[in-house]
């Protein structure tokens, strides 16, 4: 039988990278974001990330009678700036609507149509593992990540049976949004996309070779060689 994988935020760089190459290994890909990925095999488009945006996409996956062995959250944004700056408190908005609501929505989501056993994945940040005082408010949406991802790991987090919550914490993605900002930099050091892909896809065939329950895991690239670690 086939496996499904949902990716929210499927139409990103990760997230459609991820659709992708777990497409091209025969499984059922789903894609909930702003706009369509044309690879997934059912795309949902949806305005926001609020309650009722949510609860319809479950109810439209619902009625295909669809759990899902596989969730990723590669949705999300940056923001610098610290308490001085002009529009601080917009990039707070701008990251808690980014960031953290759709580290929530993505375990409501979860919760509701994982497979026991399944596995939940929410994109961290290394950086949020210590102060973040040049883009604080990142760094506090990230810092909270961190912590869902621990709570859904606990027996009365809400997730099914059986299933396994992580964070995967990148340092630096090779994207062309980061190529473009930061086009001085050494590529080398930036991990692929796919590395990422092909480590989530592991973790989904291979149960046993996931990290613990709850684990954030960092990695970084350095030379081309990508480290993962478990936290």
């Amino acid at each position: 039988m086939s496996k499904n994988v949902l990716v929210l935020g499927g139409s990103g760089a990760l997230g459609a990278e991820v659709v992708k190459f777990f497409k091209l290994n025969s499984w059922n890909t789903i894609s909930i974001d702003f706009r369509e990925n044309t690879n997934a095999d059912l795309s949902f488009t949806i305005k926001d990330s609020g309650e009722e945006e949510i609860k319809s996409v479950i109810e439209k996956i619902n009625s295909k009678s669809i759990k899902v062995d596989t969730f990723v959250c590669a949705a999300g944004g940056w923001s610098g700036g610290n308490a001085s700056s002009d529009e601080f408190l917009k990039s707070v908005k701008g990251m808690i609507d980014m960031n953290l609501y759709s580290a929530f929505a993505s375990a409501h989501i979860g919760a509701k149509l994982l497979n026991q056993g399944g596995l939940f994945v929410l994109t961290g940040a290394s950086a949020a593992l210590n102060r973040t005082s040049g883009m604080i408010a990142y760094g506090a949406t990230k810092a909270a990540t961190h912590h869902i991802i621990k709570d859904l790991a606990s027996e009365n987090g809400g997730l099914p049976t059986g299933s396994t919550s992580l964070g995967i914490l990148p340092v630096t993605l090779d994207t062309p949004t980061n190529r473009k900002y930061m086009s001085d930099a050494n590529f080398d050091d930036w991990t692929p996309l796919s590395e990422v892909a092909e480590k989530l896809f592991e973790w989904s065939t291979k149960p046993d070779s996931r990290p613990t329950n709850g684990s954030l895991v960092k990695f970084e690239t350095k030379s081309k060689v990508t480290t993962w670690t478990n936290l």
